[in-house]
């Protein structure tokens, strides 16, 4: 449950001003004003985190599961696993492990200012000046 926010914080913005906020909104992929406002005002910066790597490997991780419950069913009914099937779902492990790795170099760059491309820097009031400069 989100908490209730009942204090409200106000200002003015010159119009220059309120497009650096939101070009910087686009470049985050945040819609929302407030929660923008809110972060950057606490944080003072936005990482953006590609998660499509933790998906690939959540869909991996279901069917290696997936395949290792069937051999159990099947050596505990009685039946035998069959080393093609083994061999399956340690092929199967050793790509997770890759997957999940290379995640992990991914996440300890964040930890350790190696920020690349998740990390959108603040902009400087040089930056401010080329964007008036640009709108003359």
């Amino acid at each position: 449950m989100a908490r209730e926010k009942t204090t409200g914080f106000y200002f003015k913005m010159s119009p220059l001003e309120w497009e650096w906020v939101e070009k910087r909104m686009a470049q985050t992929k945040i819609r929302n004003k407030s929660a923008f406002i809110r972060k950057m005002c606490i944080d003072g910066h936005v990482i953006n985190l590609d998660m499509a790597g933790l998906n690939e490997i959540g869909r991996l991780l279901r069917i290696t599961t997936n395949n290792a419950n069937q051999i159990a069913k099947r050596v505990n009914c009685g039946g035998e696993a069959h080393r093609e099937d083994v061999a399956e779902v340690n092929r199967q492990l050793t790509e997770l492990r890759t997957d999940f790795g290379k995640l992990l170099d991914s996440l300890s760059a964040l930890t350790n200012n190696k920020l690349g491309k998740a990390f959108v820097p603040p902009l400087t009031w040089r930056d401010l000046e080329d964007m008036q400069n640009e709108n003359v």
